[in-house]
């Protein structure tokens, strides 16, 4: 793999002088954006050994952060451990800097999905949208079928995630009486009404996603959307930390328990979308059969953020091409790494 070199001479370091480790994280902290694979150093000079070669903006900002470096090596709370090489003079700093240490400061080593600072919560029902301070409460993450019932059952399961930082771990299933019915779980936002009209401030694009007007829209959104389960919809980053493309900021005032200060984000650098008609965001559970009765978890080492205005769509399909129609019932539970479980 090739490697790209900028080479920076002791007398160009303010103080004629640096320190490796700090110089290392005040580069990874900056705003480059190319990968800083390591550096070397020596009495005279430090290469700084990057995995692409720099644009103009990122070698600036390089030249910067060496031109503010004082290179002391008093910027750790703590005593280091030195090990000495063969060629003496050389020593390597051992101390682990980004990672996680508990309470007593020992290093933490347990591998978990789970945001630190969030905790465990398995659930089988939603929570209550009529209070956006409650974990629990809501609809229940079940189905119970008899005999001559429409099908197939459509359920939504809502969350207070406003308050309550809310991530989607795993799942279990329990069944009974399965004669190859299906079940599929899907991640969907809670949709605003809306109406055709003229010179207002909304739009809708491609017939489902609102986006803003400025006073010539011919789209009107008639719910609350001040109202945390009115129609705004949280989207969070993806796993690579980038941002989503959405056309809504507002801020939550978790005081009056409502949305304030909204306001259209024409490019797309928002936070929050509305969406006129039903989307699938993530469809994680896909017509799964279930045959007599039993019971499945649905292990995984991943999340996912959910956002506030997301809801759980749970639909059960009852099999009545290769079966008689018959009563069966099934429930989930889910496991969900939350800010607050009660």
């Amino acid at each position: 793999m090739a490697e790209y070199i900028y080479n920076f001479t002791i007398d160009q370091f303010p103080n004629n002088k640096y320190d490796l480790s700090k110089l290392d994280k005040e580069i990874r902290d900056s705003s480059i954006t190319v990968s800083l694979s390591h550096l070397n150093g020596s009495e005279s000079d430090v290469d700084a050994i990057f995995r692409n070669p720099l644009i103009y903006k990122d070698l600036t900002t390089l030249s910067g952060v060496v031109e503010a470096h004082d290179g002391e090596d008093d910027y750790l709370d703590y005593d280091p451990v030195k090990i000495m090489a063969a060629d003496a003079g050389v020593s390597l700093d051992t101390h682990l800097t980004d990672v996680p240490y508990d309470r007593s400061g020992k290093l933490r080593v347990h591998q978990t999905s789970r945001k630190l600072g969030t905790r465990i919560m398995w659930m089988g029902v939603g929570d209550d949208p009529t209070d956006i301070t409650k974990a629990g409460g809501g609809e229940s993450i079940s189905f119970a079928y008899t005999v001559g019932q429409t099908e197939p059952l459509v359920k939504y399961i809502d969350f207070n995630i406003a308050t309550n930082e809310t991530w989607l771990h795993e799942g279990y299933l329990t069944w009974n009486n399965g004669q190859l019915d299906t079940l599929t779980l899907e991640m969907v936002p809670r949709v605003v009404t809306t109406s055709g009209s003229t010179n207002t401030f909304y739009n809708l694009y491609g017939g489902y996603l609102v986006v803003p007007a400025a006073g010539d829209g011919y789209t009107e959104v008639l719910s609350d959307i001040t109202d945390p389960h009115g129609g705004l919809v949280y989207m969070p980053d993806n796993d690579l930390g980038e941002p989503p493309q959405a056309f809504w900021n507002a801020d939550f005032n978790s005081s009056t328990g409502l949305y304030e200060n909204i306001t259209p984000a024409p490019y797309g650098n928002g936070r929050y979308n509305m969406f006129g008609v039903e989307v699938v965001f993530a469809r994680f559970i896909n017509h799964i059969p279930l045959l007599a009765s039993g019971f499945i978890a649905l292990n995984s080492s991943d999340t996912d953020q959910m956002g506030q205005g997301m809801r759980l769509k749970m639909i059960a399909d009852t099999n009545t091409e290769t079966a008689d129609d018959h009563d069966w019932s099934v429930a989930c539970i889910m496991c969900l790494h939350r800010d607050r479980s009660i």
